[in-house]
């Protein structure tokens, strides 16, 4: 009962808030601003309404975990904003983490994936150490599945189609290594016949299979299927319907047409 209480006690707070992004007790709100005339005031109204309703509903904010984070690609500089929270002022981040993954102020993935692999290269100690002991190489198979894989894929689907090549081979070497000095150890000759043997796939078709995978989660889900565009009309004419779901148009930036939606929609239409 102790979670569904808490659910109960904190789910009202900013409902009426357009951008408003919850999940437990962690909170996000965002409001768009222009880069001519940066106007912030919307966004303090919110926190000062957050601050209000905290007190009416006796719960605390944790303001060492509070910030704030100006997102602008643009090439002129824009000012960063000086918000609050009641008393205390919010500190403006270059970078935070989101539920586990690694937001910067430039929307690339780069402090996420470094992260990631210092995370998982941490643990492949875990497997040499059990290498060292004797530990059968099936058992280690599972060992790396259960425990370091997980790592290189928390959340891929939010941010794997927006790698550069570069990254993408420095999680790759992460496997790599996995394969090369602790499973197969003297036995390994390459790469691809090492996960022919251990029956793994290259990260790469893994964050491809995972992001179609959600993306045709969210075409059967009740309440999120608005995240992707409409179902394509079926033709008057012609016989044959390719195109599940209505193509995107033309994207202005390569940011946005390897973004998480745009990739899904290829994805499922092809």
């Amino acid at each position: 009962m102790g979670p569904l209480c808490f659910l109960l006690l904190i789910n009202d707070a900013l409902t009426d808030t357009p951008h408003r992004w919850k999940y437990v007790d962690d909170c996000t709100v965002g409001v768009p601003v222009s880069t001519k005339n940066p106007d912030y005031s919307p966004l303090q109204v919110i926190l000062e309404r957050l601050q209000t309703w905290t007190e009416e509903s006796r719960m605390t904010i944790n303001h060492n975990k509070t910030v704030v984070m100006h997102f602008c690609t643009s090439s002129v500089p824009v000012p960063p904003p000086q918000l609050s929270v009641g008393p205390h002022p919010l500190q403006v981040v270059r970078c935070a983490k989101l539920l586990g993954v690694t937001v910067d102020d430039q929307l690339t993935w780069k402090q996420h994936v470094a992260s990631t692999i210092r995370s998982a290269t941490y643990r492949l100690y875990m497997l040499r150490r059990l290498r060292s002991l004797g530990t059968p190489t099936d058992e280690l198979r599972g060992v790396y599945l259960t425990f370091i894989l997980p790592k290189l894929m928390y959340a891929s689907p939010a941010w794997s189609s927006s790698l550069t090549q570069t990254q993408q081979l420095q999680l790759e070497s992460v496997q790599k290594r996995a394969c090369r000095v602790i499973i197969l150890g003297p036995a390994y000759t390459t790469y691809e016949e090492a996960l022919n043997t251990l029956k793994l796939s290259r990260l790469s078709t893994r964050y491809s299979e995972a992001l179609e995978k959600f993306g045709r989660g969210l075409l059967n889900h009740p309440r999120l299927r608005n995240m992707l565009p409409p179902d394509t009309p079926r033709p008057t004419r012609a016989t044959r319907h390719h195109n599940k779901i209505t193509p995107l148009k033309a994207p202005r930036t390569d940011r946005y047409r390897l973004s998480a939606i745009p990739t899904m929609v290829r994805a499922i239409n092809q």
